[in-house]
């Protein structure tokens, strides 16, 4: 009879521990609904009136347009200028470069590159900036790959009048850890 009582005892200490852990990391991991810092400037040398954006989920700072309308979710960004669309997209890596990234990404995808691949440094991290067509769709893109600490950004847009405000956006991209 005490071994029964015993156990049913332990069992109940046994499930409390369960059930506290439990609550414990369902508060930890609950995300914070921080809305994203839009902050108004004006571009060195430019008529282009710009403003910040900072995104807090996917760690990183850029200029934008004054005139975007900007849309988070989890991975990616959508900044809609004039009704036409600039992407941001976040990808975890386990490639040690981006070089490896990009071509195990091209053969998965079957992109045949249209214009000549240029490698660059902004802010400091490994880039590629280069033109896409799309074997499948014949979708043409223009793409910025920003490679820092295992995640790799893609900015891209197919919309050829949005090429400048890209490459603007691209040149003022920050990483913000």
């Amino acid at each position: 009879m005490k071994t029964n009582k015993n156990l049913i005892i332990l069992a109940l200490v046994v499930a409390m521990v369960i059930l506290a852990v439990f609550i414990l990391s369902f508060k930890s991991n609950k995300t914070s609904i921080t809305p994203p810092v839009l902050q108004s400037n004006t571009t060195v040398g430019s008529r282009e009136k710009t403003k910040t954006y900072e995104s807090k989920k996917l760690n990183f700072r850029m200029e934008v347009p004054r005139e975007s309308d900007i849309e988070e979710k989890q991975t990616y960004v959508d900044i809609m200028i004039r009704g036409m669309l600039i992407d941001i997209v976040r990808n975890g890596t386990n490639f040690g470069s981006l070089r490896a990234y990009l071509r195990d990404s091209d053969a998965k995808k079957k992109v045949v590159i249209v214009a000549d691949e240029k490698a660059l440094m902004i802010s400091g991290y490994e880039v590629v900036r280069r033109t896409e067509t799309n074997t499948g769709s014949g979708t043409k893109q223009n793409l910025y790959y920003i490679y820092i600490d295992n995640w790799v950004y893609i900015l891209s847009t197919s919309s050829e009048s949005l090429f400048p405000a890209l490459d603007q956006i691209a040149q003022s991209f920050r990483y913000t850890p």
